[in-house]
């Protein structure tokens, strides 16, 4: 069998099945996130009062609230353990996805993150670290288990209805509204996008997102125009 799948938030891939491979990703990541957060903006309030200190010359009391409480042991303990949560989880959930199919279809997940979302950034960090980690899991799972991994440009993929695969219809958060009324999971939705743009001759790995977004709206004027007639 041939899937597609879509790297997730709330689960490590969402297959072009509807299936969830890696469910518990988001719970991990957000988990992280918030006491990294909470953590962050104690040290930062902590490393004023150190400064305030040292100004006024109480060396002794600055380097105190350094040493007792600015080391990096506890926030890097944390740290490595939700990577190595999530590397396990990414593992599985390629083992899962290979149980499937014997040619799987992706994104290029290496692909650094370069948008400026509106994540912190520990959050920003560990979402790309994530990225790459389930990258890994999944080019090495199939090449264990003598799959094939395909890659295929994404560009519009979670802005196309999959239904008619033409950029129509519209993402909100977690769901896809289609043309025709349907409402799909969104990360379902993009996942049925990759897996139709794997038998597109016309969109390579390597077009340009301009060249998509042409190719795209042409298709959409040829079908509007072949309704009309």
């Amino acid at each position: 069998e041939i899937i597609a799948v879509d790297k997730g938030y709330t689960e490590a891939f969402m297959d072009s099945d509807g299936d969830e491979h890696g469910a518990g990703l988001g719970k991990i990541m957000t988990e992280y996130s918030d006491k990294a957060s909470k953590t962050g903006k104690a040290r930062n309030k902590l490393h004023a009062l150190e400064k305030k200190h040292r100004e006024a010359r109480h060396i002794a009391k600055a380097d105190r609230i350094k040493n007792n409480n600015l080391g990096t042991k506890k926030v890097k303990a944390r740290k490595d353990k939700a990577q190595k949560r999530i590397r396990n989880m990414a593992f599985k959930a390629a083992h899962s996805v290979v149980d499937k199919a014997s040619v799987v279809v992706s994104e290029d997940l290496s692909r650094p993150i370069t948008k400026k979302h509106p994540w912190k950034k520990h959050n920003r960090r560990m979402s790309a670290w994530a990225k790459g980690t389930l990258a890994e899991a999944l080019e090495s799972t199939t090449q264990q288990r003598k799959a094939r991994h395909v890659l295929v440009n994404a560009a519009y993929t979670s802005q196309m209805d999959s239904n008619t695969h033409l950029l129509e219809g519209k993402r909100e958060a977690d769901k896809f509204y289609c043309a025709n009324g349907d409402v799909l999971q969104a990360d379902f939705n993009a996942a049925r996008n990759l897996l139709h743009r794997y038998f597109d001759h016309e969109i390579t790995l390597y077009t340009p997102y301009r060249e998509v977004r042409r190719i795209l709206l042409a298709r959409s004027s040829g079908a509007t125009e072949r309704q009309g007639a």
